[in-house]
C-alpha cells in the first residue's frame, strides 16, 4: 500500500487502496464522534450545552470526513479545484435556500435566539422546540385548532431561514413567567365597588407565591433596568362600557401553566362573586311589544 505523500490530501491511483482508506476513515470518524459525545455526556452538566456540543461534533465530523474523501478520490488537486470553481457559482444559486438556512442556524446559535425546550413563535407557528438542526427547527405545536396554550400533537418543521424573515417570540427565554389577563363583566349597581377586592382575594392563592420569584427572574433579563419597575403584583383595572363595568385582572403566571391557572382562577372568581352577591353581567336585549290593533266594527 502506498504511503501518504501529503498530510491533508491522500493521493492514490489504486482503487483498492482508496476503498480501504475510505472504510478506515469512516470507522475512525464514527469512533471519534461516539467518543466526543460520550465525553460531552460525562463532562457537560448543562443539558442545553450538552445537546449543542453533540450537534457540533456531528456536523464537524461530517464536514471533515467529506473533505478528506474528496481528497482520496480526486485524481488531481488541480482538477478538483477546476471542477469546484466551474460549478461553484451554479451551486451557490441552486443551494441558496440551504445556505440561508445554515446562516440562520449560525445566527440562532450565536445570538441565543432560542434553544431546545423553549416555547417560541416562529413563522406564525407557536410550539416547544424539540430539535434544532443545521437546516430546520422542529416544534411541538401548541394552539391552532386547540383554543389555548396546549399541545396539538403535531410536529412542525420550519427552515432556519425563517429567522431572517419573521420575528422570533420567545415565551421562556431568561424567565419562565409572562403576564396574562382576563376580563370579568360586572353589572352596574350598588355592589360593583366590591368587585375589585373580591376578585383579588379570590385569586390570591394562585398568585401569592408567584409575584416574588417572577420579579426576581425578570430583573435578571438583559436590559431590565432600563424599562423601569417590573410590577409583578396582581391588579384589577376598571373600565366602563355601555352594558357593564369591565374588571380586567392582570397577573403573572408561568408560561406553560397559563391555561390551567386561568381555569382555576375563573372558577374561584365566579364562586367568590356569587357568595358576595355581585352579579355577572351579560348582553341584554329589551323587547317592547306594542298593543295589538283593535278590531273596529263597521258602522254600517
Amino acid at each position: 500500500m502506498s504511503a501518504l505523500p501529503q498530510p491533508w490530501v491522500i493521493w492514490t491511483n489504486d482503487l483498492d487502496d482508496r476503498l480501504i482508506y475510505t472504510v478506515v476513515l469512516l470507522i475512525v470518524f464514527v469512533a471519534a464522534v461516539r467518543l466526543g459525545e460520550w465525553a460531552a455526556e460525562r463532562t457537560v452538566s448543562d443539558e442545553h450545552w450538552r445537546y449543542l456540543i453533540r450537534k457540533l461534533i456531528r456536523y464537524s465530523a461530517v464536514s471533515i470526513f467529506l473533505v478528506t474523501i474528496l481528497g482520496i478520490w480526486a485524481q488531481r488537486l488541480q482538477g478538483l479545484l477546476l471542477v469546484l470553481g466551474a460549478t461553484g457559482a451554479g451551486l451557490a444559486i441552486a443551494l441558496a435556500p440551504l445556505i440561508v438556512s445554515m446562516a440562520g442556524w449560525a445566527l440562532i446559535i450565536s445570538s441565543n435566539l432560542y434553544k431546545v425546550g423553549d416555547r417560541i413563535q416562529l413563522g406564525g407557528v407557536i410550539g416547544d422546540v424539540i430539535d434544532m438542526g443545521i437546516l430546520k427547527t422542529s416544534l411541538l405545536e401548541i394552539g391552532n385548532w386547540v383554543s389555548a396554550d396546549q399541545l396539538t400533537g403535531r410536529v412542525v418543521n420550519i427552515t432556519n431561514a425563517a429567522v431572517f424573515k419573521d420575528p422570533v417570540f420567545n415565551y421562556t427565554q431568561g424567565s419562565p413567567y409572562i403576564w396574562d389577563e382576563f376580563t370579568v363583566p360586572i353589572s352596574y349597581g350598588p355592589k360593583w365597588e366590591r368587585a375589585e377586592p373580591t376578585i383579588l382575594e379570590a385569586i390570591s392563592d394562585y398568585t401569592r407565591d408567584t409575584a416574588g420569584p417572577a420579579k426576581m427572574a425578570m430583573q435578571q433579563l438583559p436590559g431590565a433596568s432600563f424599562v423601569g419597575d417590573l410590577d409583578t403584583d396582581s391588579h384589577v383595572y376598571i373600565s366602563l362600557t355601555e352594558h357593564w363595568v369591565a374588571c380586567t385582572l392582570r397577573y403573572v403566571v408561568q408560561a406553560r401553566a397559563r391555561r390551567t391557572v386561568k381555569h382555576h382562577m375563573q372558577i374561584q372568581v365566579l364562586q367568590s362573586l356569587a357568595q358576595a352577591g355581585i352579579a355577572i353581567a351579560s348582553p341584554a336585549l329589551t323587547v317592547v311589544k306594542y298593543p295589538a290593533e283593535r278590531n273596529w266594527k263597521d258602522p254600517q
